[in-house]
């Protein structure tokens, strides 16, 4: 059981690849799209073109509908950890393994602080920085109304809502509240298929800003493009006896839709 023969670079990429995207907000909330190219373009039909009622024979007037594209460039995301030759050789896989978790979960958090914030340097812009919709929640949430109302407010520009994300304080105290006086039925719901609100998945993050009660994406509108899977390659380092263990992963964000992208928060 030689770590250094058994965990080809290969190998690492794919788990990495897996405890990243099992354990990221920004994954488990958008769509992945996958790709080999340096920046993605998705097209968008903005507008349909115009039908109307028209008399016999008379003359048909053409119109267009209008397009656009949104352009994605993923960003470098990476960190390195250091093995000496002795840990490599003289223990079992299991030490691959921590050094494999332990930067998938610093690339995850890296990942879902740009994701949930407004701007990051050398990473893709993220929610804050949208022009998404807004519920006014008030100071505080008492009951599901201000879901109901995000729920409504997505359908309105054509948008559906398909999880919640949230601060886990925030969850917390939802998680406390009954849906109405003399109900015993929690407004956060908690089954063996995760935590619900208003029938919809609820994803907690601690980086969700302190003025955000919660954030409702469209996840069909939300795209988390990953180019090239994740890279792990190992190095030799001679003078210090040892290896490095490099992980990287090339993440960006696409919202096609801003205002599908509800903030719940309590606005000015």
């Amino acid at each position: 059981n030689n770590t250094a023969d058994a965990w080809t670079p290969e190998d690492f990429g794919k788990v990495l690849n897996k405890a990243i995207q099992a354990q990221s907000t920004a994954f488990n909330a958008g769509t992945l799209f996958g790709t080999d190219k340096v920046r993605v373009n998705f097209p968008l039909w903005n507008t349909d073109p115009s039908a109307a009622w028209l008399d016999e024979l008379e003359l048909i007037v053409p119109t267009d509908g209008a397009t656009g594209s949104v352009t994605c460039t993923p960003s470098k995301v990476g960190g390195i950890t250091t093995l000496s030759n002795e840990i490599a050789n003289d223990t079992d896989p299991e030490i691959a393994d921590a050094a494999a978790a332990g930067l998938a979960n610093d690339i995850a958090k890296k990942i879902d602080a740009a994701f949930l914030a407004n701007t990051t340097a050398k990473a893709n812009d993220g929610l804050l920085s949208l022009a998404y919709s807004t519920v006014d929640t008030g100071a505080t949430i008492a009951n599901e109304d201000p879901f109901i109302d995000a729920l409504f407010a997505a359908e309105a520009v054509g948008a559906n809502i398909a999880r919640w994300v949230m601060h886990p304080d925030t969850a917390k105290v939802l998680s406390k509240l009954k849906k109405g006086t003399g109900s015993n039925e929690r407004l956060l719901q908690r089954t063996t298929d995760g935590a619900f609100i208003a029938g919809i998945k609820v994803l907690t993050d601690p980086k969700v800003d302190a003025a955000t009660k919660a954030w409702g994406i469209d996840s069909t509108r939300t795209k988390v493009v990953l180019r090239q899977g994740t890279e792990m390659q190992r190095f030799d380092v001679p003078r210090q006896d040892a290896i490095d263990v490099r992980g990287i992963a090339r993440v960006g964000f696409a919202f096609l839709h801003p205002q599908s992208v509800v903030r719940l928060y309590d606005a000015p």
